[in-house]
């Protein structure tokens, strides 16, 4: 029976907690990975991050009204039988207000770090588990990813697109 340690990848890309969310992205678009273990100061993992956290993240930060631009109701010469339509404020176009905004978004990538919107938990499976329990445990849970461990250690990691490839007979790619 092929186990987990069959399929998994080995090489696993991981990022500090203390890293900033600003790496983060950079790290995730350039080994174009959607999700990976965060370690501590000793590389024992203390959670895993997601693309999903990094979206979560950045629309709690946009909750907090903006003072321009903002829309408002208008209709021409104040006609109350028209029924009326939404502009920006301020600006006509409203894009002089745009680059503070960009701006804004930079400085919350660059003030956040990994610790502040990762899990704090990961789950993890043993290497020696096969790939059919390990599927069933990744539907069970719901996740993408399993960290897989040996004697505690981090030793690889399997996605749900390792599995995928698995049922598609399709593993040497």
């Amino acid at each position: 029976m092929r186990t987990v340690r069959d399929i998994m990848a080995t090489d696993v890309v991981t990022i500090a907690r203390t890293a900033t969310v600003r790496e983060l992205v950079d790290l995730m678009s350039t080994r174009e990975i959607s999700g990976l273990p965060v370690i501590d100061e000793t590389r024992k993992v203390v959670g895993v991050v997601s693309q999903t956290d990094v979206v979560s993240m950045v629309g709690r930060a946009g909750e907090s009204p903006a003072p321009d631009p903002y829309w408002e109701l208008s209709s021409p010469d104040d006609d109350e039988e028209w029924p009326g339509s939404y502009f920006l404020g301020g600006e006509l176009w409203g894009i002089t207000s745009l680059p503070s905004m960009t701006e804004s978004w930079q400085d919350v990538l660059e003030e956040a770090t990994v610790e502040e919107i990762m899990t704090p938990a990961a789950y993890s499976v043993d290497a020696a588990m096969t790939i059919w329990e390990a599927a069933r445990f990744m539907v069970d849970g719901r996740i993408h990813r399993v960290l897989v461990l040996d004697d505690g250690k981090l030793v690889g990691l399997v996605s749900s697109f390792d599995i995928l490839r698995v049922v598609a007979g399709d593993e040497g790619g």
